[in-house]
């Protein structure tokens, strides 16, 4: 059967939100790794910014969308969000020219670095070598209660966010400023917070319900003191915790690890060439980064 690539319609968004969570409970099943608690509102949600401010690409097969990829432009560099499929349509050769259609609306529209969070799966991870994205290490995520308490420095002070402000700090640690991402994260009410040391700006994080990330931080030796910031304001919203850390980020692992966090997951940090100062960032997951 041929498959027809075309656009989403925001109509179909609540179908490409089932078809996500229908195909990620299957991965996780056929990994043994324990069952997530996505809401159906909250992926809608997140579809809507990605349909409103980047590129989403569905797979269609006799008049039903059975597959999606979508990402998000910011200047030159482009993430790709999601690629799904509903189980039973994997491995039938969708996925490959799905991909590669997404990937050329991209590039016509100034995109020239990519960058993705892939699982575990050998069937992505293949995808994406073959795109020419090279494995950039692991991305870890903690979770849990923080059982050893970091100690804060005097000298920090926490103010609510600008957003003008953390995207200026993108601009720097993720090589490219993200306003269309800060907008929305306010616009849900995601708390965020301004850092700053001996009266200069250090950074931001956002926290929401113990959630941390995205964080990013201007100077290297900033970092323990914004991740020690970021735990603590964690810990007061919720009694369970969540950190997420690229491997290159050694300041947010030995900071997870020394508060006692557990490991519950990794993914595969995959780009086209390096960007940024990502050793001094933490993302928000694998929608935004």
């Amino acid at each position: 059967m041929t498959a027809i690539y075309r656009s989403a319609r925001r109509d179909e968004i609540p179908t490409l939100a089932g078809i996500f969570l229908t195909g990620l409970a299957d991965f996780l099943k056929s990994h043994g790794i324990p069952p997530a608690s996505y809401a159906q509102a909250d992926v809608e949600r997140l579809y809507e910014h990605l349909f409103d401010t980047g590129i989403f690409e569905v797979a269609e097969l006799d008049g039903k969308v059975v597959g999606f990829a979508a990402g998000i432009s910011r200047d030159e560099l482009w993430f790709l969000s999601m690629f799904w499929f509903l189980p039973e349509h994997k491995l039938h050769g969708y996925g490959r020219p799905l991909i590669e259609h997404v990937w050329l609306i991209a590039r016509s529209r100034g995109a020239t670095t990519f960058a993705t969070w892939s699982s575990i799966d050998f069937t992505a991870v293949s995808a994406y070598l073959r795109l020419d994205l090279m494995p950039a290490g692991p991305i870890f995520t903690f979770a849990g209660p923080v059982l050893r308490v970091p100690i804060a420095t005097e000298d920090v002070v926490v103010s609510p966010l600008d957003p003008v402000q953390a995207s200026g700090i993108d601009h720097i640690v993720r090589g490219t400023p993200r306003s269309p991402d800060h907008a929305f994260w306010q616009k849900r009410g995601v708390p965020g917070f301004l850092l700053e040391i001996a009266g200069r700006t250090a950074g931001y994080f956002y926290v929401e319900n113990g959630n941390i990330g995205p964080a990013a931080w201007l100077d290297e030796a900033d970092g323990p003191a914004l991740v020690t910031s970021a735990i603590l304001k964690a810990r007061e919203q919720a009694p369970q915790i969540k950190l997420i850390a690229l491997g290159l980020n050694q300041t947010a692992l030995r900071a997870a690890t020394a508060a006692g966090l557990k490991l519950i997951s990794a993914a595969h940090f995959m780009r086209s060439e390096s960007f940024g100062r990502l050793e001094q960032y933490l993302p928000s997951g694998p929608g935004l980064f």
